[in-house]
């Protein structure tokens, strides 16, 4: 996007001429004076030789004028530069409405993003950015004004606002300075079209969401899981939420269609666990994250005979993702039967439970094992012990009430207990998944899991 190299002022009533500008209005006055003199020296010849002197000096004013013009201009302020990523035809054209927004009324009255000075204000260089599908970009905008210092939040709102009329489906989201603090950049998106995926009530519905990329799984429109990133997922939902739809009856099956292997282990015994091979029994729950316990270290046994360090670097070694839905209730029934075992020598299913469950999030990442968490709770009590916890808040859901909980979000996503209360309906809330985008990355937003249709 062009852009201009020296800075802009706005000039003000009270405000002084610039030294360019004096040179030039200099320079105007003495070019018209030698252009007046040349005429009447040539229009009348007796006057020719009393011209000379004069016409000389002028000569000399115009080349110091001039000289002292050019110098001036360049040595007028530079304006801050940033690198604009390439944009399709219709995207600049759009990204030119936006700017067109951004007037130096808004600049310097709302936002008081302009510098004043006694020459008059001083203003920002103004760049839009949007992305080829019109859905999500950034304003940049020239920090002159000390804007670090300032309420971030009033000053979203304030951008936000002025992406009003046939632009306010578009909502600043965030807001941080470039590298260097030269640009502050608000990130905006559209807030009102639905990135919701809509499938028919059967299997072959999901073909059409498979990415060429096995270790991709789409979530959304707009929101791909990368699982060679973040290798472990959190879905955190109370009952009727949808958790279980979007688990098994959407990731499970697109899984299997990607080629990975699938197991649905459930300590509240539903169709899943039947469909993809799964135990509910508590034992046996534990008895299942043994197992893959050992099938991690047999894989890693072999990538490390291969002299490889990942399972990606391996030839058919497919994805496996595990489900371990209900966790609420499994570390109930394992604080149980830890109570009413009279086994000794034997480790306490819950210890067992914690053993290993820790072990596939430490180390399954790097073995291709995806470990999908599923809970109604993000507590100490009804979610993950704290090892496995940690490895498992890289790529996290929340849907319905627990997307509402301040609590739960600071436990699973921390730092984002303070956000605004909202209601969400079935299957919506909030999702913050690492290796997804800038937009997922930095914080949760709003997320709706796929609809089927029946």
């Amino acid at each position: 996007m062009r852009s201009r190299r020296y800075r802009r002022i706005k000039s003000t009533s009270n405000c002084k001429p610039q030294g360019y500008q004096l040179s030039m209005i200099a320079f105007g006055v003495t070019i018209s004076i030698t252009g007046l003199l040349f005429y009447i020296s040539f229009s009348n010849s007796i006057l020719t030789p009393y011209l000379v002197k004069p016409l000389l000096f002028f000569y000399s004013l115009d080349v110091s004028f001039l000289a002292s013009l050019i110098l001036l201009l360049a040595k007028r302020e530079e304006v801050s530069t940033i690198s604009i990523p390439i944009m399709s035809s219709e995207a600049k054209r759009l990204a030119k409405r936006l700017r067109r927004l951004f007037n130096d009324k808004q600049i310097t009255d709302v936002l008081k993003l302009s510098n004043t000075t006694r020459y008059g204000n001083e203003m920002p260089e103004i760049h839009v950015w949007i992305d080829d599908s019109l859905s999500e970009g950034y304003i940049a905008i020239e920090n002159i004004a000390n804007w670090e210092r300032a309420d971030r939040e009033k000053f979203e709102q304030r951008v936000s606002g002025i992406l009003s009329g046939k632009f306010q489906k578009y909502a600043v989201v965030s807001s941080e300075l470039t590298e260097g603090d030269s640009f502050i950049l608000f990130y905006f998106e559209d807030t009102l079209t639905s990135q919701r995926l809509i499938a028919k009530d059967d299997t072959d519905s999901l073909k059409e969401f498979i990415s060429e990329d096995k270790h991709a799984i789409r979530l959304a429109k707009n929101l791909i899981w990368h699982s060679d990133i973040s290798p472990h997922f959190s879905i955190i939902a109370r009952t009727r939420a949808g958790k279980s739809v979007f688990a098994g009856r959407y990731m499970a099956r697109l899984m299997l269609q990607q080629g990975w292997i699938v197991e649905y282990n459930s300590a509240k015994y539903d169709r899943y666990v039947k469909e993809f091979s799964g135990v509910s029994d508590p034992i046996k729950i534990v008895e299942r994250a043994e197992y893959w316990c050992s099938v991690m270290e047999n894989r890693l046994e072999q990538i490390n005979t291969a002299g490889k360090e990942k399972y990606l670097e391996m030839d058919n070694m497919p994805d496996i993702a595990i489900f371990w839905d209900e966790i609420g209730n499994l570390n109930a029934s394992l604080e149980a039967l830890d109570k009413s075992s009279k086994t000794t020598g034997l480790a306490k299913p819950s210890i067992r439970w914690q053993t290993a469950i820790n072990k596939l999030h430490a180390t399954g990442a790097s073995t291709g094992i995806h470990n999908i968490n599923i809970s109604q709770y993000a507590t100490k009590e009804g979610f993950l012990p704290s090892l496995a916890k940690v490895n498992a808040s890289e790529a996290v859901i929340m849907l319905g009430g627990a997307a509402d909980s301040a609590t739960e979000r600071q436990y699973i996503m921390s730092g984002f207990a303070d956000m605004p209360s909202r209601r969400y309906g079935k299957g919506q809330g909030l999702a913050r998944i690492t290796g997804s985008g800038r937009k997922w990355e930095n914080e949760p937003h709003f997320f709706e899991s796929p609809l089927f249709e029946n």
